[in-house]
This record gives C-alpha cells, structure tokens and sequence, in this order.
C-alpha cells in the first residue's frame, strides 16, 4: 500500500507582501508515496485543491496522469499544498475573519516554500502546475531556494494577461454585487474563457448549453466560499514575474533546470505564442502544443492527447544548451 498523508502544516506568523500578518500560518497538504523516491511538487490552479491524487472513494484531479502510468506511482512522491486564501484548508478568509485584506502570488509561493522546508524537502525532482499554478513555478524557479532538475509549465505565461484580468474584474463586481448569485455569473463566465467555442460546439446544442452553464454555476456558489475567490483572483490579477525585477532573464539563464512549456489551441486566455516565450526565457527548454481544441483547460482534460509529452520529457536526460 502506498503511503498517504493529507494533513495540515500550522506554520506560526506569517508576514505578506502588503505587510499584513497571519498569526499562525496553516497550510493544508497531500503527500503520496514514499521517502526517497523523486520528489514532484504539484501546484494547482486558481479553484483547485491538493488532491491531486485523492483517493479510491474521492479521486484527484490529476489522478489520471499518475494512475495513467504517464508519472507512476511508483516511481515517484507527489506533493501538493493547498494555497493560501482557497478554502480547502489553508489559511483564508473562509475561516479567518483577520486573513489579509490583500494577497498575491508572490505571498502563495512563499508559503509553500515554508511548507516544503517544514517536511524535510530539500530539493525538487520535478515541478509541473498549470494556469495558476504554472505561475507558481515560476516563482518558486526565480526564488531558486530548492534546486529544480526539471519544471513543467502548462497554459501559463510570464504575467496575467490584460484579457485575463478584464473578466475577473467583471467576476469580481458581480460577486460583490450579490455573493451567491455573483459566484454563479463568475464561474459561468469563467467557464466560456477556460473552454473554446469549438469544444462548446461539438458538445453542446443552443438549449443544452444554457442548462450546462446555470448547473456550473449553481454547482459553484455551493462548493467555493466568495470571499475565497475574490482573494484569488486578486491573486491571479497580481502575477507578473517581472514587477520590481530587473534581473529575471538573467535567473532564468543561469539555471540548469530542465524546463518544458506547453500551449493548448484556442486557449483564450494564455495563447501558445505567450506561452512559448515565457520558456524561452530558461538555458534549457522544451516546447510542445496541443492542437486539443478544448482551449485553456486542457491540462485538466483529455490526458492521452497531451501527456505521452511529459512522458518524454521526464524520461530525457540530455539537453541541448540553447
């Protein structure tokens, strides 16, 4: 059997880029498999949790990558915090009324990285996240406090795109509007940007589509906590690698990790040519794109169309110095 823990990390003050303080930091994780095997540190995306694996009764969501032989089980540990301001487990505004009024990824990542050093990890094997997770890894990459053999970015770019950021601010004035119904119109409009419209097509006739829309957002104002969301997206609104840097390309170039980018076709909000660039920033780099056509969410979907990648990926050990 293998090992599983979930557990949460109680991780006392924690001081974040606007200076607020969180009085006893608390950071929810998954870890499975056992101690000396690769370590691979999963960051999710902006609605998602550390069960990346779960279990029989309640799978994660990346289970099908592992479980599909793509990253075995046994051949590495996987490892997966919750972030901070989601409601999962984490510390938040779901369950702390002082939580701070303003937090951004740069605060996230810094948690995590307290995490991991809490239990022992001294280094990463692999780290791979998509969307707003892809974004963590490239934080956690420029901080360079774990050495990093290799990094697997998927629908991410170096900032939050413009595009992006108008319609979370709509998600957001329709959540301050009215909470519940404003968490409906969020995800139902967050849903059009994450999917393209040939996949809605293919799917869905006119009529259905209406229903499939209100069953996600019903589903959502149910599941997710508003202040919750309204801290994440300012946290996705704050990502930019480069904000008060000079020197990323510079970091970025001397690291000898082994780094892979992926684009999905149609994906609206962080296009495969962004995506691509965000790469080319690093000494050693991969590119792959999927011609999937289910737009932005297709790490999360269709595992055989993309994966036999990453498969590769983490079987190569030689790299060309670009």
């Amino acid at each position: 059997m293998t090992n599983y823990t979930v557990d949460t990390l109680e991780l006392g003050p924690f001081t974040t880029e606007s200076g607020e303080t969180i009085l006893n930091l608390k950071l929810r994780y998954e870890h499975v498999g056992y101690q000396g095997q690769p370590l691979v540190l999963v960051c999710h995306a902006l609605t998602g949790n550390h069960l990346t694996y779960g279990t029989d009764d309640n799978p994660g969501w990346w289970r099908g990558i592992i479980d599909g032989g793509y990253m075995p089980i046994h051949d590495y540990q996987f490892l997966t915090f919750n972030v901070i301001g989601s409601p999962y487990g984490s510390s938040s505004a779901h369950t702390d009324a002082d939580f701070p009024k303003h937090l951004t990824l740069r605060d996230i990542v810094h948690a995590i990285e307290l995490g991991i050093k809490t239990l022992g990890f001294d280094r990463i094997n692999i780290l791979i996240g998509g969307s707003l997770g892809g974004m963590q890894a490239l934080e956690l990459l420029y901080n360079h406090k774990f050495e990093v053999d290799k990094a697997v970015i998927l629908a991410a770019t170096d900032k939050t795109s413009s595009y992006s950021r108008a319609f979370n601010e709509i998600a957001r004035q329709a959540i301050q509007l009215d909470h519940s119904e404003g968490m409906s119109i969020a995800r139902q409009l967050g849903f059009l940007t994450y999917r393209s419209s040939k996949s809605y097509d293919r799917r869905f006739t006119p009529d259905q589509v209406v229903n499939y829309q209100k069953h996600q957002g019903n589903k959502f104002k149910k599941n997710f906590d508003p202040l919750s969301y309204l801290t994440l997206l300012d946290v996705l609104d704050s990502h930019d690698i480069d904000r008060d840097r000079k020197d990323v390309d510079e970091v970025f170039g001397r690291l000898d990790t082994k780094v892979m980018t992926m684009g999905f076709t149609d994906d609206l909000l962080y296009p495969d040519d962004l995506v691509y660039a965000t790469g080319a920033r690093f000494k050693y780099h991969k590119h792959f794109f999927v011609p999937d056509n289910v737009g932005h969410d297709g790490f999360l979907l269709n595992f055989n169309d993309w994966a036999p990648n990453l498969y590769h990926f983490l079987k190569v050990s030689k790299f060309k110095r670009k």
